[in-house]
């Protein structure tokens, strides 16, 4: 690793932090190009198309994708997403995983609150909660000194 990617912020709310890494790496992934994965000589005639009536909503002024990530970019990513499967409790895990999902040109959440909510069979507010509860759980996990910084990797400059 080149350099740290994430830099805590002693004077915030490290949940907040952790929240704000997440929707990052939900709007990386977004712009993560989907096109030339696949093997040499596999390809397909088939014309791109809208999966969904939602692909259709967006409030943008152009139908451009999100910018390609930065290499930067993609190194928080690759450091947030080892933290999803920290998140013990499942409901909060789905949660998490749900606000990860992001239109790739639009760049608003596929899942809202009130959808989650919905989804899960509880009010939207409580899906915020489970949010924040994870937010908190991956905090208490990741904060500096939960580990010895020799042995993760994002940690090692601090």
């Amino acid at each position: 690793m080149s350099k740290m990617p994430l830099r805590f912020d002693p004077d915030r709310s490290l949940p907040e932090q952790v929240s704000e890494w997440l929707d990052e790496a939900a709007l990386t992934l977004a712009a993560l190009p989907a096109t030339g994965l696949r093997p040499a000589g596999a390809g397909s005639t088939w014309p791109d198309y809208v999966r969904d009536l939602e692909d259709l909503g967006w409030d943008r002024e152009s139908d451009d994708f999100l910018p390609r990530p930065t290499a930067d970019q993609v190194e928080r990513l690759d450091i947030v997403l080892t933290w999803v499967p920290m998140i013990e409790d499942r409901k909060l895990r789905i949660v998490v995983n749900m606000r990860l999902i992001v239109h790739r040109i639009s760049g608003r959440h596929k899942w809202e609150w009130r959808k989650i909510g919905a989804k899960m069979g509880v009010d939207y507010k409580t899906a915020q909660a489970w949010h924040q509860k994870a937010c908190a759980d991956i905090a208490k996990k990741i904060r500096p000194g939960a580990f010895f910084t020799s042995q993760t990797p994002q940690f090692a400059d601090m």
